[in-house]
């Protein structure tokens, strides 16, 4: 879906749930796992399902079995109005089971169907005929004035609160997944205890380090010649199970970040001008003609962390730490090293970039 699509499907999930009527089947899907959990559970309330209720059948074990599907689809409800059928990362809309395509349109009214995919293909006969009988919803990654909004009714629940400058800050350090967005919330929440104010401070000393923290204090330590510390970050990440060929390649696309930042105050930019040019971007609404201000590449955080790491190190050795990226990847790919020698023998030439 576009994003407009996926934005307006979802809008009529909320109609359908607080008009009551509710289709006969829906497929959500989507990368955004925590809305996508969160509206799968209303509808099936508003359908009169429940895990332990003798008419739902969830089917979330693989492979699921489109006749066993077919069979209880076709049970009459006992005493109830509708029988719900739950059918979760089945991979059907990406298979594309001719048996269920086929029966969804000739199934008994009192059936209704949820499918909950991670993906699904628009061309299938499966996501046509649930198009066509219900609706599909795309759960995509939603945009930052919802998601502050959402902080700030989580907090308010807990009587609690945090300015907008500080929670702009926690999507830069977090990230937009919601599910690790509001279990981050409920860390804060309990480490306030009585204070009725979450700060800035709070979120440094509470909020789980994400994947590219680390590789920001690794390449703080480059720019420090501390090998020690770059190799201490280095094992947090292989503890995270992130394989040394995607380090390779994150610390290639960080300095990469510093070479065009670094370029542009060279060139004139003042640091909140590069904020304004790289961390939003304008976007005019086709329809209404208003321009609104979005998430860019990369948040304002991360603008300034780049700034300040790039500052003490000249643009030539930027440029050579991008070239010693690209041949440790070059390493691995070929078959000269593997990949973790690539990556351990590129951290020893960077923290010696300069000599």
């Amino acid at each position: 879906m576009k994003p407009r699509e996926a934005a307006e499907s979802l809008e009529q999930l909320k109609k359908d749930l607080a008009s009551g009527n509710i289709r006969k089947a829906y497929l959500l899907f989507g990368s955004e796992r925590y809305l996508r959990n969160f509206y799968e559970k209303k509808l099936l309330a508003a359908m009169g399902g429940a895990r332990d209720d003798m008419n739902t059948n969830i089917y979330d074990t693989s492979p699921v079995s489109t006749s066993d599907i077919i069979d209880q689809a076709q049970t009459m409800p006992f005493f109830a109005e509708n029988r719900v059928i739950v059918v979760r990362y089945s991979g059907f809309f990406k298979k594309n089971p001719e048996d269920l395509a086929n029966f969804l349109a000739k199934s008994p009214d009192t059936t209704k169907f949820i499918f909950v995919e991670d993906e699904a293909d628009a061309r299938l006969k499966i996501y046509k005929q649930v198009a066509d009988l219900g609706l599909v919803v795309e759960f995509t990654t939603q945009p930052d004035r919802y998601l502050l909004q959402n902080i700030g009714a989580y907090l308010k629940k807990a009587d609690k609160r945090m300015s907008q400058d500080d929670a702009a800050y926690m999507l830069d350090v977090i990230g937009t997944d919601m599910g690790k967005l509001m279990s981050e919330l409920e860390k804060l929440i309990s480490y306030a205890y009585d204070r009725e104010v979450i700060t800035r401070d709070d979120i440094d000393a509470i909020c789980s380090k994400n994947v590219e923290d680390r590789i920001f204090e690794m390449i703080d330590a480059i720019m420090k010649k501390d090998m020690q510390i770059c190799m201490d970050r280095y094992e947090d990440l292989l503890a995270l199970k992130v394989q040394p060929a995607r380090i390779i390649v994150m610390l290639e696309k960080q300095f990469l970040w510093m070479l065009q930042l670094k370029s542009m105050a060279e060139n004139g930019y003042h640091q909140q001008d590069i904020i304004e040019t790289i961390a939003y971007k304008k976007e005019t609404d086709p329809e209404s003609g208003q321009v609104k201000r979005t998430r860019g590449p990369i948040g304002e955080y991360q603008v300034k962390i780049y700034l300040q790491q790039a500052s003490p190190i000249a643009l030539g050795d930027l440029q050579k730490a991008v070239s010693l990226c690209e041949t440790a990847d070059e390493d691995f790919k070929t078959g000269r090293m593997n990949e973790r020698m690539a990556a351990e023998a590129l951290m020893v030439k960077l923290c010696k970039l300069g000599e």
